[in-house]
């Protein structure tokens, strides 16, 4: 039953938040009340002590925030959105068989193989998603929204090279085909951390095959990858917004620019004020710092008591940074909470070796995936990153320790 609902959840996951919402609900309380929760977390505090005292620790500070946060009611906001994090020990244990975990993949893949072809109607005008903010024609990223668009297809796209080099029959050149629209997809969409998600997981497998197989086949194979990669974030849809970007953080942007540089330069420019801002604001109480929930407040703050210009005076819920949103709420404390987390996160998934392995390449995955797109965004509460690397977490570490068992 769990498997049902959760293979559900994922299938409707790019295309209805509710849905989704509803599904997963089910999937907790059902793993809740048949025990496979309390299963799931006895698994992983034996399996995988480290990062699940990282990952407590880290969660702890959620609610203990509340204690000294300077707007209760947002906190209690901030605590309600982190219950997909129960999540865990129930699809680790679910999908602890083979079988199980290999229709959750399939699943997965389905629904996220439809949406890219909902994405390409959408691109040619003939389907239409007004209620998602920054998806449209021009930026065609169904109803995930091109925040966390690049996120999802970049991991993706690179655990099917990686199952596409663990094939050995021409399923392979199915699996590395949809990596390849995938990626196409990814920088087509206006979401820049996207390109950067996608380049590094491609490079994380590289990496990781390279140290495991070697061979001078394959390391040709790989820098030709990368370097079409490249290539096509330098000279291809997105060059327009890198290159704005680029000048805006480097203060060369001169003479006429057009709309996709222009776009591009001012929201690198506001972002610069935003991690400026937020660095001032952890400041003022370095230690602990404004509590959970206390951001919006703290930053609106600020900006009337500082900012003359209110050009980027806006009202912000997050700075657009992981790191700098962890220190403004919980000081020092939250910034090494959250560099153990993704420490031991991207270490669980790379101790082991990936060459014969399906699942475990996704634990480093989304834990990189996290870690650079947290540079730019609030990776570790965007709903659809959150709950996308969550399971894949979960399914990852699903996966048995030693392939003997």
């Amino acid at each position: 039953m769990v498997l049902i609902l959760l293979c559900l959840a994922m299938v409707c996951f790019p295309f209805s938040v509710a849905v989704t919402n509803i599904f997963l609900g089910l999937t907790l309380a059902t793993g809740i009340l048949s025990g496979l929760w309390w299963s799931g977390v006895r698994d992983l505090w034996h399996n995988y002590r480290l990062l699940f005292i990282a990952m407590m620790l880290y969660l702890a500070l959620v609610p203990l925030g509340l204690l000294w946060s300077s707007d209760l009611e947002w906190g209690q906001r901030i605590l309600a959105r982190h219950w997909f994090w129960m999540l865990l020990p129930v699809v680790t244990m679910a999908l602890s068989s083979e079988r199980n975990r290999n229709i959750f993949l399939v699943t997965t893949s389905f629904g996220l193989t439809v949406n890219l072809a909902f994405c390409v109607l959408q691109a040619n005008g003939l389907i239409e998603s007004p209620a998602v903010a920054g998806s449209a024609v021009g930026n065609a990223t169904g109803h995930i929204g091109h925040t966390s668009f690049g996120f999802i297809y970049g991991v993706w796209a690179a655990w099917l090279l990686h199952m596409g080099l663990i094939c050995r029959n021409n399923t392979r050149w199915l699996l590395w085909g949809l990596a390849s629209w995938a990626v196409v997809m990814v920088f087509l969409a206006q979401g820049k951390s996207g390109y950067i998600v996608t380049l590094v997981a491609f490079l994380l497998v590289a990496v990781k095959w390279l140290q495991e197989v070697g061979g001078r086949r394959m390391f040709v194979s790989f820098a030709f990858v990368l370097l079409v990669l490249s290539m096509f974030a330098a000279l291809g849809p997105g060059k327009e917004r890198v290159l704005g970007t680029w000048e805006a953080l480097t203060g060369t942007a001169q003479g006429k620019l057009n709309s996709d540089q222009m776009v591009a330069v001012s929201s690198a420019t506001a972002r610069l004020e935003w991690w400026k801002m937020s660095y001032n604001i952890w400041l003022e109480q370095p230690l602990l710092g404004v509590g959970t929930g206390g951001f919006p407040k703290a930053s609106a703050n600020w900006q009337a008591g500082h900012m003359t210009g209110m050009e980027f005076a806006v009202p912000l819920v997050h700075p657009h940074n992981q790191y700098l949103l962890s220190m403004v709420r919980w000081g020092v404390v939250g910034l090494l909470a959250l560099l153990a987390l993704l420490c031991f996160w991207i270490r669980t998934g790379t101790a082991s070796p990936w060459r014969d392995r399906v699942a475990l390449p996704l634990v480093t995955l989304t834990g990189v995936a996290l870690l650079v797109d947290g540079l730019s965004t609030a990776s570790l509460e965007e709903h659809f990153s959150t709950i996308f690397a969550l399971i894949l977490l979960a399914t990852g570490l699903s996966e048995p320790l030693s392939q003997d068992v």
